[in-house]
């Protein structure tokens, strides 16, 4: 009972963090793991000039909400399969892992299209310092989350 009890908590831990996770969250976790929300620290790197602050800013804005609109996605696939962690079969394991490869390919997709608009305004160091800051606190959020959700398999081999 005990181990079922686990795995029923578990689950829903990880059902109700996927389910939660938002811009505010990416928020804090950012300012968890850096000490600083995620646009403060691109203010501190990036040194934009007043006179492109407010176009660059806009496009920011523009670029953040398909990265959340992708983020929700990946989100909705982590909620997919905690709710069916305990029934996982390889029809669906297939399903939800080909579906987070084409997730993976939409960000890599966004952050070429953006890093090009970035560098017609901004100029390519400064795009290229956008991209590896957004690249390196995406990496960062995604193993933070990533270390909460077990392995496929894992919560019965702890119950044996």
């Amino acid at each position: 009972m005990k181990k079922i009890s686990l795995t029923l908590i578990l689950i829903s831990f990880f059902s109700m963090l996927a389910a939660a996770q938002t811009e505010k969250e990416d928020m804090a976790i950012a300012t968890s793991i850096f000490g600083k929300t995620k646009k403060a620290i691109i203010t501190q790197y990036m040194q934009i000039a007043d006179k492109d602050s407010k176009a660059f800013w806009d496009m920011y804005d523009q670029y953040e909400y398909k990265d959340n609109a992708i983020n929700q996605e990946g989100l909705a696939l982590i909620k997919q399969y905690t709710d069916n962690y305990n029934t996982l079969n390889d029809s669906l394991a297939t399903k939800i892992a080909g579906e987070y490869l084409n997730n993976t390919t939409k960000y890599n997709a966004l952050y070429k299209v953006y890093f090009k608009r970035f560098k017609k305004l901004v100029g390519g160091v400064k795009a290229a310092t956008l991209f590896q800051i957004e690249i390196y606190i995406q990496t960062a959020i995604q193993a933070n989350l990533q270390s909460q959700i077990p392995v496929i398999g894992e919560l019965q081999r702890l119950q044996h």
